[in-house]
């Protein structure tokens, strides 16, 4: 049987998650995410689909965010990693497309969603260490919409399962489908944009 991501897979990926982590399953089971899987997320997978098979699968942190980070101020870099619970076998490109997603939208700031300049020093710090390869450079802007969505599944599974929280878990499961819409709105194809120029 071929390993080869397809669209059947995309499908069925929230189902095989979901079924290894039964608060996942049980707060999926009072959403739409057939639905909402099929609107919003698969037109983003189809354009990352032909990307993938020439992706590198590593370890990676998945959840590469300043907040993970200890900084040594005097040599101005970062001393400490933080906060491994969501590693997995991702790719490299994975977790550049999660520090973007995490540290350079403004969720909640309407005004200013995006920090270009936050964007450009990821990008520039990143390539200055490790340059990207021209599967990656094409991989990233499509895989940026699709970033958060595990954790937005695990967040539903922590919500709904440990704190019993039904509020958090409906802000986790608007998460899920909010955050990859945003990209088909202004701003996120902006940010798209800024990405594509980039790299």
């Amino acid at each position: 049987m071929s390993s080869r991501p397809s669209r059947v897979s995309a499908r069925a990926a929230p189902a095989a998650y979901a079924s290894q982590r039964p608060a996942v399953a049980s707060a999926l089971a009072r959403q739409p995410w057939r639905q909402d899987l099929r609107a919003v997320h698969l037109p983003f997978y189809e354009r990352l689909l032909p990307h993938l098979a020439r992706l590198t699968p590593l370890w990676t942190h998945n959840d590469w965010h300043a907040s993970n980070l200890l900084w040594d101020a005097a040599a101005g870099e970062v001393s400490t990693v933080l906060d491994f619970g969501l590693s997995d076998r991702t790719t490299a490109v994975h977790d550049l497309a999660t520090a973007i997603e995490r540290n350079t939208v403004q969720w909640l700031d309407r005004a200013r969603p995006v920090r270009f300049e936050d964007v450009d020093a990821l990008l520039d710090g990143y390539t200055s260490i490790r340059a990207l390869s021209a599967a990656e450079s094409a991989a990233l802007p499509e895989l940026l919409p699709l970033v958060h969505a595990e954790f937005a599944l695990s967040e539903m599974g922590y919500f709904h399962g440990v704190t019993r929280s039904a509020t958090n878990t409906a802000l986790a499961y608007a998460y899920f489908v909010d955050h990859a819409l945003w990209f088909a709105g202004e701003d996120g194809a902006l940010l798209l944009k800024r990405i594509r120029e980039r790299v």
